[in-house]
């Protein structure tokens, strides 16, 4: 939600997303017919892309699509409380607390409550307005905007699901989807990703529960653990929190080769093989 971008109207900001959606793909077309030659490295804007391709003038190569560490489905990501307990941030308790506020989150969801169901969360870094880096990103005297304004606009989004969207996209045959998470992330903590990806039904839903758990390896490191069918994989990348190619550059580069097809020594589409 932080950058350059900006609008001089209220009805510039999306409110939901689906307008988000839209207004990222509008803004993909207008990149691919200015630059036509880089079309297969963009990277997709799933369901958007997967809804307007059909009868789009331009067409986008849409593969598939990567979601990492990502809040999909708060009413089944929810349980901080007994994730937080197991690994020793509270006790018995605190923990009680939480799953009470869950309870109550859920409840406004169900309602659709959404502003009542938003936890606050604000992250904001200096970085990107550093003189150096405005003048590499050619932003100019444009003013860096934190977000606020775009938060307030979505606060009413951020607790509504995409798990349709995500149901949909799996049963497409033609496309592969990944959902990866650090093994050490307390934002969308992982067992709260396997609670949301559990409860996904689509063709391959039961493949995927009675699928193995895999070791995956990265220059001879347990790098994580991956379950996958036909064409959906779940990925645990180890020793990684919130920001996995931050937190191991080299595991996400590796997975998101693998995902891709983009390692050379690839012979398969299967992301262990």
């Amino acid at each position: 939600m932080m950058s350059f971008s900006f609008t001089t109207k209220d009805a510039g900001y999306a409110t939901n997303e689906s307008a988000v959606g839209e207004g990222l793909y509008s803004a993909l077309l207008q990149f691919l017919t200015l630059f036509p030659e880089l079309r297969k490295y963009v990277p997709a804007l799933s369901y958007t892309i997967h809804k307007h391709n059909p009868s789009a003038d331009v067409k986008i190569n849409f593969k598939g699509m990567a979601i990492g560490d990502g809040l999909c489905d708060p009413v089944t990501m929810l349980d901080y409380g007994d994730f937080l307990y197991d690994v020793g941030l509270l006790d018995e308790v605190q923990r009680d607390l939480f799953r009470k506020k869950q309870v109550e989150i859920r409840s406004y969801i169900a309602k659709g409550l959404w502003q009542k169901a938003f936890i606050d969360m604000n992250f904001f870094g200096k970085y990107i307005n550093e003189a150096e880096v405005r003048r590499a990103i050619h932003v100019g005297k444009l003013a860096f905007n934190d977000g606020k304004a775009v938060e307030q606009h979505l606060i009413n989004d951020v607790m509504q699901s995409v798990k349709p969207w995500i149901e949909e996209i799996l049963n497409q045959t033609q496309y592969r989807v990944m959902i990866y998470n650090g093994q050490l992330d307390i934002i969308i903590a992982y067992p709260l990703t396997r609670n949301f990806v559990e409860s996904l039904k689509w063709r391959d839903s039961d493949a995927y529960l009675s699928a193995p758990r895999r070791i995956w390896k990265v220059d001879g490191d347990v790098a994580g653990y991956v379950k996958e069918t036909r064409n959906f994989v779940e990925v645990l990348v180890r020793g990684a929190g919130h920001m996995v190619p931050y937190d191991q550059p080299a595991r996400a580069y590796d997975m998101i080769n693998r995902f891709t097809g983009a390692d050379a020594g690839k012979t398969s589409s299967s992301f262990m093989d």
